[in-house]
């Protein structure tokens, strides 16, 4: 087939697009017909979001659910639903555009715009797919297995209409309605008498990976009411997307089918038996690498060291230290005691040769191979003290106390950081010719000792002094230039206030913060939904963070009671709806 026969159908799904999204667009760019996509930075979690009143009290039972905007699959959940749209089919895939991160998310309906160049990746990569399965009348029959009895015009036709309604439902996540029907199947016999069986395959499949029920999570909107039950093809792609980032499977597709997907109790055994699933770990780890942005250490600005101070620097340590984030908390939860409390101080840990000598643990002979270890006590607990998190949060020549305090704050707390005076110095501090030795903290205590600059610094420092102990690679320290290192801080401003003396101490304390567990579900909340929890929906937060609380701060648990809460299970409408 002509490589141009992919206009066609990029014109047939355009066609579509307007009679296919009848949901809430929001702000407009999240839209399939948005263009660039809003959002910010991937700075902290941020508070609450949109508009809605404020709930005078918690104790009633009415139900506040915010918007549910039309959400584009992001990068993550496209290359996801292809690979489960197409089991064993390798394709190599052309550079997507990188998602923009909304309050340190990449899927936020906001952001997931559709610009010029990404529509053009989608038909690139849908010619590349639909000509995958259609190369040999082999890969032909293992994708579509009546394409094998298919040898004359009306056995082809009746195969077509199989691939528009079963491999439609997989693409769309729902049965194709009747229209759509008609309108594939008209795409599919047209190219069947104008080309051939397999063209007419190829460029159904291409019209479906490019329509709009395919690339955007799209849910029905109702012309009355404040809120809506979602169906169950609806409520199975919320599931799927959250806990696998991905298409819903058969099982999900045949329980939506027969209408158990209603009942707490139904929703529950699918979530348990999804998380059990190895897509799951996946995903949470995924949630973890937005959320705690272990992709900082990618950043060219953090990727750099000065040889002379740290000649163990390596692209392989960097490497290294990023893929310890995502096996410990793959471990931990998963493998481990699967809490919130875990990831901040366990001192499980996965290690190469580089890694295991920068913790002075023993370790296996070269980089490739990865073993299971503890590290040392008294040095080593949690994600804080793991090198990814220390080197993502440092200087070229050393560790910045301000970088890994204003992460405490905003990714772990929840909170809105106001923005340092125009004339503030950041750059980082340093010591004058003929001072003497001194340490890393003298010179930033020095840099934020006026007035003006401890109104934020008392809380940011009173996190980040705590860090001391680890260089600008993460490495553990007990002097900093001769000098006696003193890591100890004071929490101020939260449930747990009071002093502490290092990291772990630090980490310890944290664990046990109802802040903390708090801002972690309103950042599942947030991913879940793809957009900040609504001032209005505070109560269905704190409801989750009780729970999640009770269950000692069980990950898994926290995903129950969100996947099976009325909230996640129905979906709002805007005002303009």
């Amino acid at each position: 087939m002509r490589r141009s026969s992919g206009n066609v159908v990029l014109m047939i799904a355009g066609a579509m697009l307007m009679g296919a999204c009848q949901g809430n667009v929001g702000g407009g760019p999240a839209g399939p017909a948005g263009s660039g996509g809003a959002g910010g930075g991937g700075g902290g979690g941020g508070g609450g979001g949109g508009g809605g009143s404020t709930p005078t009290s918690c104790t009633d039972d009415a139900l506040v659910v915010g918007s549910a905007p039309i959400r584009r699959l992001s990068n993550s959940e496209y290359v996801h639903t292809l690979r489960d749209l197409f089991p064993g089919v390798e394709v190599e895939l052309p550079e997507l555009p990188p998602d923009t991160l909304t309050g340190g998310f990449e899927n936020d309906a906001r952001a997931l715009g559709a610009s010029d160049v990404r529509v053009a990746r989608w038909e690139e990569i849908a010619f590349r797919y639909g000509g995958a399965v259609t190369a040999t009348p082999a890969t032909l029959a293992a994708f579509l297995p009546c394409a094998a009895a298919a040898s004359d015009l009306e056995s082809q036709r009746a195969c077509g209409e199989t691939l528009v309604r079963e491999f439609g439902l997989r693409a769309m996540r729902r049965p194709p309605t009747s229209e759509e029907v008609s309108r594939y199947v008209d795409l599919f016999q047209t190219q069947l008498t104008e080309i051939d069986f397999p063209a007419a395959v190829q460029l159904t499949v291409m019209a479906l990976l490019q329509s709009p029920a395919f690339l955007y999570r799209i849910e029905e909107v109702a012309p009355e009411g404040q809120h809506v039950a979602l169906d169950g093809y609806e409520l199975a792609s919320r599931l799927s997307y959250l806990l696998w980032e991905s298409m819903p499977d058969a099982t999900l597709l045949e329980a939506a089918d027969r209408g158990e997907l209603a009942s707490t109790e139904q929703i529950e055994a699918q979530a348990r038996r999804m998380l059990d699933d190895p897509r799951a770990r996946e995903a949470v780890v995924d949630f973890h690498r937005q959320w705690l942005d272990f992709d900082r250490i990618e950043i060219d600005e953090h990727k750099r060291r000065v040889p002379e101070l740290y000649p163990t620097w390596s692209e392989t340590l960097r490497e290294s230290i990023a893929e310890e984030q995502r096996r410990f908390v793959e471990g931990v939860l998963f493998e481990g005691e699967g809490t919130l409390s875990a990831l901040f101080n366990s001192r499980r840990s996965y290690v190469n040769r580089s890694l295991a000598e920068l913790y002075g643990v023993d370790g296996p002979a070269d980089d490739a191979t990865w073993i299971e270890t503890e590290l040392p006590e008294g040095e080593r607990a949690g994600l804080l003290t793991r090198a990814g998190f220390l080197a993502a949060h440092a200087h070229t020549g050393q560790g910045s106390p301000i970088l890994r305090g204003i992460f405490v704050t905003e990714r772990l707390l929840c909170e809105l950081r106001p923005s340092p005076p125009p004339d503030a110095n950041v750059s980082p501090p340093t010591a004058e010719p003929g001072d003497g030795p001194r340490t890393n903290r003298d010179l930033f205590e020095e840099r934020t000792a006026a007035p003006t600059c401890q109104g934020c610094h008392m809380r940011i420092d009173g996190f980040g002094f705590g860090f001391e102990h680890y260089d600008a690679i993460g490495a553990f320290r007990a002097l900093d230039n001769g000098l006696e290192v003193n890591a100890s801080g004071n929490v101020i401003g939260t449930d747990v206030d009071g002093p502490y003396d290092g990291a772990i101490e630090l980490s310890e304390i944290l664990s046990q913060s109802g802040r903390v567990q708090e801002c972690a579900t309103q950042q599942w909340v947030r991913y879940a939904m793809g957009r900040a929890p609504e001032r209005a929906e505070s109560c269905f937060v704190d409801r989750l963070a009780e729970g999640f609380t009770e269950s000692g701060g069980n990950v898994r648990e926290l995903l129950v009671s969100l996947v099976t809460s009325p909230e996640f299970r129905t979906r709002g409408l805007a005002a303009t709806e």
